[in-house]
């Protein structure tokens, strides 16, 4: 495989196929001309489509497309990546337009599989409770990307073959992490001790105006969260990601605080035609909400 291949697809919709050639040499070049940024970080390989302003609708941003910038953090993003690469090959029309070949390669499972690791994702027990006895396991991502290059991926079985590993790899408890990822109710148990630090730390501080949490609205909650928000996209932005997830924890605790005030309704599970619940919340104890209904 080679690792420096760009793949940067283009739709050309009704074009003369005459034209096609000309009208993609024009569309990358022009994608390919980097806007004035001030930044200077992007490679001069990448691309920029442009992305209208909703502020400014004299001007435009830009969003940078990185071709062949695709990668899976977790095996059951590959299941559902397979999933939905049968449903478009069994059941859209082959004259759709937008089918023009298959939506998952053998390229672009070894593309996506060596961006994992160059991301720092591997293969590791994430579930020590898992009980799997499985005939045979993935134990790293190099055996994965070998397991795909010994197999072209035009077949049916091929697809099977992998989904069955992948399967029993996670039957084991092992997953893709890069060492950062943790499990829901270790979250939740952050999320709690966060609001522990507020109710100690901001009691006082959130009733300086003289309106108690019990009194404030869903609204100011909401300020609190959009102010927290804002300072997450500014780590984001100076590529702080340990300082934006620890905002994201306040937002998280935020909105505990605000559901704890104002209540917070049931999830409600559709029925398939999506006129009738086929199953409740039955956590909620209350008299009066939609979660009875």
């Amino acid at each position: 495989m080679d690792e420096n291949k760009k793949v940067f697809k283009i739709d050309v919709s009704n074009i003369p196929e005459n034209e096609i050639e000309d009208y993609v040499r024009r569309i990358a070049q022009a994608f390919k001309a980097q806007p004035d940024l001030d930044c200077g970080i992007y490679p001069p390989d990448e691309y920029f489509l442009p992305v209208k302003n909703e502020n400014d609708m004299n001007s435009v941003n830009y969003m940078q497309v990185v071709p062949d910038s695709h990668f899976w953090t977790d095996l059951n993003q590959i299941l559902e990546s397979i999933k939905h690469h049968y449903y478009i090959m069994e059941y859209v029309p082959k004259e759709n337009e937008y089918v023009q070949e298959p939506f998952l390669t053998r390229e672009y499972l070894l593309i996506g599989l060596s961006n994992s690791k160059k991301n720092g994702y591997k293969l590791k027990v994430v579930n020590k409770e898992a009980t799997g006895n499985v005939p045979y396991l993935f134990g790293d991502i190099d055996g994965m990307i070998q397991f795909v290059e010994r197999r072209p991926f035009e077949q049916k079985y091929d697809f099977e073959d992998l989904v069955r590993t992948i399967k029993f790899t996670l039957e084991c408890g092992i997953n893709l992490t890069n060492g950062l990822k943790m499990n829901r109710q270790d979250i939740y148990k952050r999320i709690d001790g966060e609001r522990d630090y507020q109710d100690v730390n901001w009691g006082s501080r959130r009733q300086m105006d003289g309106t108690p949490d019990e009194e404030k609205p869903v609204a100011e909650w909401i300020n609190y969260i959009e102010y927290h928000v804002s300072k997450a996209k500014e780590k984001v932005y100076h590529l702080d990601t340990v300082g934006a997830t620890a905002e994201l924890r306040k937002v998280a605790a935020l909105a505990v605080r605000a559901m704890e005030i104002h209540g917070c309704p049931a999830r409600q599970i559709e029925a398939g035609d999506g006129t009738k619940p086929t199953e409740i919340d039955k956590s909620c104890s209350c008299s009066d909400c939609d979660c009875k209904k």
